[in-house]
């Protein structure tokens, strides 16, 4: 098979890989977002402004792609949660129906020419919990499941032998079901909306073993869930968040550190980050209505890779987030208790052949918990959540 049937036959593999994540529910570690995008960057703590080393990279810097190569990357990860909510000081297990979730991701990158590329990356956000038959708070069963897959389509290009540019254009489909308010005389059920944004990205060389990053995302603007136009802020809008950072990796011969900051802007989606119920001046639905609270996020992230051998690379890092729960608007929260921000990571990379690698993340996120102290039944709702991530990916490159 030559390269050009090569290149078509994976596009069309990712293809309908990329309609399952579509299928599949994402629970995120900070907000909706996970702690990472690809399996290598997982198991150094989410890295990869500035250290691209997949097909996946796209999704966190669209100009590291240029420096992956023509290669396709298959990832999935086994999620498993534990969280919920105390109400009244009793504790309500939010993953008593469901703790286990698959998530897949893949990417897809060409190399155009020696300073060019065209990628894809498709990779999952979401949020969600699933509590038992009972009433929490006056919500009757709460369950929430909110999907998010995002495919960003890049193009790179080295500008100077040791810089390289990018731009991606991202794409977007979410899906929302929601049980519980309807208890309350709200809207239940489910919804789904397409959106668009744009990221761009720089990588750059600046000393012979340093290397820098840059990138931004806009905002994803999706499209109304008329579902809920009357439960969530704005009439229903449900926007991904604008999001930028910077990054560095430092070379030391078969060792790598990499950092990278990244600040997270919830505050500017109303239905995330609007005052909860008791405190929001408008009516559920209304451009001021209740939100869940969230606030801005400033997340850091800290790796390390040493290559043991010429098969063997192993890896481990950190990473942490500012609390985006406000404990004065926890009530919402019960049927998204993102209470966790703080994530262990161990990984490995084994060089199966030139062609062929497999990679393995395991990530931990401590339990957390928030106690709620706000007017209403915020002050009666504590939120608690805690994940164990395992994820594994196959890489080739052509």
């Amino acid at each position: 098979m030559n390269s050009s049937n090569r290149i078509k036959q994976i596009v069309r593999t990712l293809g309908f890989i990329g309609a399952a994540v579509s299928a599949a529910p994402a629970l995120a570690t900070q907000g909706t977002f996970p702690h990472g995008y690809g399996v290598k960057s997982e198991g150094m703590g989410g890295v990869g402004i500035a250290l691209p080393q997949d097909a996946v990279a796209g999704a966190t810097n669209p100009a590291g792609m240029v420096e992956v190569g023509t290669r396709a990357d298959i990832g999935m990860a086994l999620l498993q949660v534990d969280n919920g909510a105390y109400f009244g000081g009793t504790n309500y297990d939010g993953g008593s129906e469901k703790d286990l979730y698959l998530i897949p991701q893949l990417g897809v990158n060409y190399m155009i020419d020696t300073e060019t590329s065209i990628g894809l990356s498709v990779v999952g956000n979401g949020v969600g919990t699933a509590h038992d038959k009972v009433n929490v708070g006056g919500m009757q069963r709460p369950k929430s499941e909110y999907k998010q897959m995002v495919s960003t389509v890049s193009l790179a290009r080295r500008i100077t032998p040791n810089q390289s540019v990018g731009v991606g254009l991202v794409l977007a489909y979410q899906r929302l079901a929601l049980h519980g308010p309807g208890s309350l005389g709200l809207p239940q059920g489910h919804d789904s909306s397409f959106g668009y944004g744009l990221s761009l990205g720089w990588q750059g060389k600046v000393l012979p073993n340093l290397t820098l990053g840059a990138t931004y995302a806009s905002k994803i603007d999706m499209g109304r869930m008329d579902k809920f136009d009357k439960l969530l802020a704005d009439d229903g809008d449900l926007d991904a968040p604008e999001h930028y950072g910077i990054g560095a990796a430092l070379n030391l011969g078969a060792t790598t550190l990499a950092a990278d900051v990244m600040r997270i802007l919830w505050s500017d989606v109303k239905s995330l980050g609007n005052p909860g119920v008791a405190i929001a001046t408008g009516a559920p639905g209304d451009k001021d209505g209740p939100g869940f609270g969230w606030r801005d996020q400033t997340v850091w992230r800290f790796g390390v890779a040493h290559q043991f051998n010429e098969q063997l690379t192993l890896r481990a890092g950190y990473n942490q987030g500012n609390q985006i729960l406000d404990s004065a608007s926890t009530y919402l929260g019960i049927v998204a208790p993102s209470a966790n921000r703080k994530h262990w990571t161990l990984g490995a990379t084994y060089q199966i052949d030139p062609a062929m690698e497999l990679s393995v993340a395991y990530a931990r996120s401590p339990k957390e918990r928030v106690k709620g102290d706000g007017p209403g039944p915020n002050g009666s709702t504590d939120l608690y959540m805690g994940q164990d991530w395992l994820s594994l990916s196959l890489g080739m490159r052509f």
